[in-house]
């Protein structure tokens, strides 16, 4: 259910802010598909947007017809967009986005090159996993071992 509650922030941002650039990161391209416009079934973003009210439809009109999307790219009249791209730092330094999500962060192989390319030049980062070992585990392990002690 987090990764819903990311992707409806994002398309919440993507709609009330123009000139937004945002990307959704998994490790498979598939599964960042499936998080935005969706192949076949469709996506998260996708989803969230066709259940609006009519009234949000028309104050926040697409860039083109929902039909017309592809399954990789979410866009809005005001330049906002929303991309899936699969694993790996170069997918994130093509497009410089204002927020990157990471999903499944704990079991994509490129996770930290990513995360360090993001890092400059995105206003939020945001990391969604279930647990596993790896780089963004030993990152959330940090965390909590020098977290302040509350009296």
């Amino acid at each position: 259910m987090l990764s819903w509650a990311v992707i409806g922030w994002l398309v919440h941002q993507c709609q009330w802010n123009p000139n937004l650039q945002t990307i959704v990161q998994s490790e498979l391209a598939t599964k960042s598909i499936d998080l935005v416009g969706g192949s076949g079934v469709p996506g998260y973003a996708k989803t969230l947007y066709e259940q609006q009210d009519p009234f949000l439809k028309r104050l926040h009109p697409l860039s083109k017809r929902i039909e017309d999307m592809p399954g990789n790219l979410f866009t809005w009249a005001n330049n906002s967009s929303i991309r899936a791209v699969p694993s790996g730092a170069n997918q994130v330094r093509q497009y410089h986005p204002a927020i990157f999500v990471m999903d499944e962060a704990a079991f994509m192989s490129e996770a930290q090159s990513s995360y360090d390319t993001a890092e400059p030049v995105s206003s939020q980062i945001i990391v969604v996993s279930s647990a596993g070992p790896s780089w963004f585990g030993m990152r959330c392990e940090n965390i909590m071992d020098n977290w302040p002690e509350v009296e």
